[in-house]
């Protein structure tokens, strides 16, 4: 046991909710941030329908053709981050119907935002790192992310193969992922809290549709086939790759825990158990810590998010500040990486631990 792990299990449970109090901002702060996001939202739209048009309908220029596709990898994975994650947390808004539109964004991206919403925010959320459980750290066959989990041969390469898998996974969304947990009713051994409704069907599959639409449909009437293909396939590896790395880099690194599945993490245990298992990234420079928390729309403050996941990524600068303050003053560590730079090499350094055979 670490000396963070030992310093967060010795916290009374009141301390738990002393905390989540002193970080929480007021409303007019809650209020501000999401005036905030829906600026951040719009400039969004504009460098995705901008970056599309250029590269569809623009001149057919190699080096225009270019910079739309690295300006259209960016305004995806920015309305991933910034606009789906944050709707499906229903912390864009405070009202409901603009959470859920909002959050249709990730269907139109390839995926299903209503299997995404009980995936990411109860499996995921509320059992963070506890293998089993937690659908985002099961990548079997392909890697080993939990010391619990089974070790297989090719594991050994999982640090240098896991990357070029990283980039398929809006491509899975789209193709393969959200058609099984939809035949199967749930993910892995966790049934869907109720039956999808046949609007919940007609969603996903009309998501499918428009994405495959504006994607490749449109393109294929004014470019060449394999062109269209080409660059589809290339961006969409390129989002793909951005997001699930981002992801990963706030719990599989050497430096979170993989709590077993009988530890507690209800209650007043749920502060302590997503300090242990979120990793924070920060940058050293003002500049790069704007750019970096723009695209990564607040996943960056992982923690602050896992503590308070409904409130607009926004916030979340404040909110830091305030755990920062408070966990100074009463002696508790927060894990983070210095630089992304830093937050790579962990990762990196837990694939391949993770991929080690394990001493019998």
């Amino acid at each position: 046991m670490d000396t963070q792990t030992a310093i967060i299990e010795r916290r009374a449970p009141a301390d738990a909710m002393t905390m989540i109090k002193a970080i929480t901002p007021t409303s007019g702060d809650v209020s501000i941030g999401r005036r905030r996001l829906h600026r951040k939202s719009l400039g969004i739209a504009v460098l995705v329908g901008a970056s599309y048009t250029t590269l569809v309908f623009g001149p057919q220029l190699i080096a225009s053709r270019i910079v739309s596709a690295l300006v259209l990898v960016v305004a995806l994975t920015a309305t991933a981050t910034s606009v789906f994650h944050d709707a499906n947390h229903a912390s864009f808004s405070a009202n409901r119907t603009v959470n859920r539109v909002a959050g249709y964004t990730g269907d139109l991206l390839g995926g299903s935002s209503w299997i995404w919403r009980f995936k990411h925010n109860h499996l995921h959320h509320g059992n963070t790192n506890v293998s089993g459980i937690d659908a985002d750290i099961d990548q079997a066959p392909f890697a080993r992310l939990s010391p619990s989990q089974q070790w297989r041969p090719w594991h050994r390469y999982q640090h240098i193969y896991m990357w070029v898998l990283y980039g398929f996974l809006t491509l899975q969304w789209l193709l393969i992922s959200d058609f099984v947990e939809l035949r199967n009713a749930g993910i892995g051994e966790h049934p869907f809290p109720r039956r999808p409704r046949r609007r919940d069907v007609a969603a996903l599959f009309a998501g499918k549709i428009l994405h495959v639409s504006w994607a490749l449909a449109i393109p294929f009437i004014f470019h060449r086939w394999w062109i269209v293909l080409s660059c589809y396939l290339a961006i969409s590896w390129a989002v793909g790759l951005l997001l699930a790395t981002m992801f990963q880099l706030a719990h599989c690194t050497d430096i979170a825990d993989f709590p077993h599945d009988s530890e507690p993490r209800r209650g007043s245990d749920f502060v302590w158990h997503q300090l242990r298992t979120t990793v924070d990234v920060r940058t050293r420079t003002v500049t790069g810590r704007k750019a970096l928390h723009w695209l990564m729309g607040g996943l960056d403050h992982q923690i602050e998010h896992h503590l308070a996941p409904g409130l607009p990524h926004t916030v979340y600068p404040l909110v830091a500040e305030q755990l920062s303050r408070y966990c100074a003053e009463h002696d508790i560590e927060i894990h983070h990486h210095p630089t992304p730079a830093r937050a790579i090499c962990s990762h990196a350094r837990w694939l391949k631990t993770m991929g080690t055979k394990p001493q019998t």
